[in-house]
């Protein structure tokens, strides 16, 4: 009976469920209207499989169900979510293929060990004791037999759907684990790769260097031709590879903010709520204002937030006060609007019964005669209840809250009407505690209509004088915009999202539009972010294997890279037999002499971070020698003052370990693998599509 009450306590989920269908619903027709218009159905192909528009929205029709609940991810960009997902469907599909071709599979014993074995995993113990369970394997009984316990199938359907995809997740999780210990299992360390572990990790080298920067020389005396770019982009063509058709753009999101003159009217408006609010103990005289948001809560003393609690429990009735930190534009003002002494909570036996009063008396008098809530199940059909269960009273009504307060060593009737009662044991009582109830006033200043109209005429006139992508990166700052740079692709969900997160929601439009339009293109002005006006110059297009030379994001970086080639090549002329010794580079260089330790093994030495491959020419260098060499950042002169070995030498078991730590850090990453997988497979993603 317990996990028909927990099944029964959860048919607030059924809001949830239909909420989310009703999204879902509006999801489907605008996503099968834009199939139809594009006579395609996939959203992705990961290789010559498909993953379909509509397997894909009913997925993300489950996620949208898991979102209702949670805040944060409420605020999550629906586009962002709709790639994530989309990302999660390719990923596992990638994993699939890998399991079959590896031969891996999860066996009907091993789902069995898993879900209600002897040693079951924690989730699934977890999950059978939030429903009411003592065991998985009591819970699956249920479940799969709940005509024994007079239970309809209809009833356990949500919670055995909840069931299956437990399961599911944790059959998806054994299989990853088997991948990564055949990874792991097949990075095994021979005697050579033991050998030269061994020996990069045994030596340290002390080391004293000095340092040209290469950016202390001046740009303009290096220059640098399109023939030389040509050739190390040639060098670094891998480095330069695209999955997906990538367009340059520049746009501009000129975010919509209160003028001064909104600012002004704002601060009438809380100076008026705020007289309204000193009057009286209530807040009657600030709700007709109707242009300010009210919300009150109770708190006990000890739980009244950080930044009220000094001011609340001191204050007396009626007391008010300003928060000048609320934030920009934003005005924030507290009442005490009450102040109690009440009984918290109590621990109560309860007891539902259905039926007419004499049932409910008949019941009664069986509790006070030392019936058992199991013995009344039992006897009374349909009457359901549960021991020990501590509930906050505070908020009771006063007729509820008293009865509890007043309550003996029996069970009475808390309340009761023609069809039933609910029939309550007091077990125990928390001392009562001081309450203190806070209204809390905020009020925010709005761009008004006239505010919005002005940002988007003056957008729109910035874009009648400047139609081509040109104009509109030259231009932009003159007219007190930033054009700024962005490298999209389809799967972009957000313009301005960086690895990091971030981005301006509901900016996919843009990012479809970008795809619809030729080079050259300026767009329209774009306002589904109601905190936005955004638009969108598009400059290149690149749908090949490879960006160019001269893409915006490379070509900067080529010419760094060869300038500072140019520049690290004059510095050695300048420097080569000019001194012997650290302190003549030192004073050549004009430099300070520094202290760093090199070991063969890291690709990281302190004050050389930059520069990975001057740890192996420090390793090779003889003590009491002083070098000259050219980085890609900085021409160094140094010499190794000591070399250490060390004392200890690693166990081959060590060395086994550590050999399989630094090549299969894949093995310990699962997030890595798909990654690795999808670049022998070719990935499609036509998501955007569907925009």
């Amino acid at each position: 009976m317990a996990t028909l009450e927990k099944i029964r306590q959860r048919k607030k989920i059924l809001a949830i469920v239909i909420g989310a269908a009703l999204i879902a619903f509006i999801i489907e027709v605008g996503i099968e209207a834009l199939g139809r218009q594009a006579s395609n159905s996939t959203a992705a192909k990961v290789g010559s499989e498909k993953i379909d528009i509509m397997a894909f929205q009913q997925r993300e029709q489950k996620e949208a169900a898991k979102d209702q609940n949670n805040p944060k991810a409420q605020q999550l960009d629906q586009a962002t979510r709709q790639q994530q997902v989309l990302n999660d469907m390719i990923n596992e599909k990638l994993l699939e293929n890998e399991y079959e071709a590896a031969g891996i599979y999860v066996t009907d014993n091993e789902i069995s060990e898993l879900m209600i074995g002897k040693n079951a995993a924690p989730q699934a113990v977890q999950f059978a004791q939030q429903a009411g369970a003592e065991t998985p394997a009591q819970l699956y009984d249920f479940l799969s037999n709940p005509a024994k316990q007079g239970v309809q199938e209809s009833q356990v359907a949500e919670l055995r759907a909840a069931w299956e995809d437990l399961k599911n997740e944790l059959v998806d999780q054994y299989k990853i684990t088997k991948l990564q210990m055949l990874i792991a299992g097949g990075l095994q360390a021979n005697d050579l790769d033991r050998q030269m572990m061994a020996e990069d990790e045994a030596t340290t080298c002390y080391v004293n260097f000095v340092k040209k920067d290469l950016a202390s020389l001046p740009d303009d005396k290096y220059p640098v031709s399109d023939q030389e770019l040509k050739a190390e982009w040639e060098k670094m063509k891998s480095n330069f590879a695209i999955d997906e058709e990538t367009r340059i753009v520049h746009y501009i999101a000129t975010q919509i903010t209160p003028s001064p003159a909104d600012i002004i009217m704002a601060n009438k408006v809380a100076d008026a709520a705020y007289a309204a609010l000193q009057r009286g103990t209530g807040i009657d005289s600030v709700r007709v204002l109707g242009t300010v948001k009210i919300d009150t809560a109770r708190y006990a003393t000890d739980k009244v937030p950080a930044n009220l609690k000094a001011w609340a429990n001191g204050a007396s009735l009626g007391a008010t006060r300003r928060d000048s930190t609320a934030g920009p534009n934003m005005y924030r003002m507290y009442k005490v609007t009450n102040r109690l002494v009440s009984l918290d909570s109590v621990q109560i036996n309860v007891m539902a019964i259905p039926g007419a009063k004499s049932t409910q008396d008949s019941a009664l008098a069986m509790l006070n005669s030392g019936k058992t809530i199991d013995d009344v199940a039992k006897a009374i059909k349909g009457a359901q209840g549960d021991t020990a269960q501590w509930v906050q009273i505070v908020s009771y009504p006063d007729s509820l809250k008293n009865k509890l307060a007043a309550a003996g060593a029996e069970y009475f009737s808390l309340v009761s009407n023609a069809q039933g009662a609910q029939l309550v044991k007091v077990v125990q009582k928390k001392a009562p505690k001081t309450f203190v109830t806070i209204a809390t006033v905020t009020h925010e200043a709005y761009a008004s209509q006239k505010t919005i109209d002005d940002t988007r005429n003056k957008l729109q006139d910035f874009l009648n004088a400047n139609k081509t992508p040109a104009d509109f990166e030259k231009n932009a700052a003159k007219a007190g915009f930033s054009a700024i740079e962005a490298a999209i692709t389809p799967s972009t969900p957000q313009l301005g999202q960086s690895p990091y997160g971030g981005g301006i929601k509901d900016s996919r439009k843009a990012i479809k539009w970008a795809f619809d339009n030729k080079k050259g293109a300026v767009s329209p002005i774009f306002s589904d972010n109601n905190d936005y006006f955004i638009a969108v110059a598009l400059n290149e297009v690149y749908d090949g294997g490879y960006l160019p030379y001269d893409a915006s994001n490379v070509k900067p970086m080529l010419t760094n890279r060869v300038r500072n080639a140019k520049k690290a090549e004059a510095l050695m002329k300048q420097y080569e037999g000019k001194a012997t010794d650290l302190d003549g580079f030192a004073k050549l260089m004009s430099a300070n002499i520094d202290t760093t330790q090199v070991v063969f093994g890291s690709n990281f030495a302190s004050k050389l971070e930059d520069e990975p491959a001057i740890i192996g020419r420090i390793i090779a260098t003889d003590p009491g020698k002083v070098k000259l060499w050219k980085g890609e950042n900085g021409v160094y002169a140094f010499i190794v003052t000591k070399k250490e070995k060390a004392e200890r030498v690693p166990s081959k078991e060590e060395l086994n370990r550590r050999y399989a730590q630094q090549g299969g850090g894949i093995a310990a990453n699962p997030q890595a693998i798909p990654a690795i997988l999808a670049r022998a497979t070719k990935v499609t993603r036509s998501l955007i599509n569907f925009y």
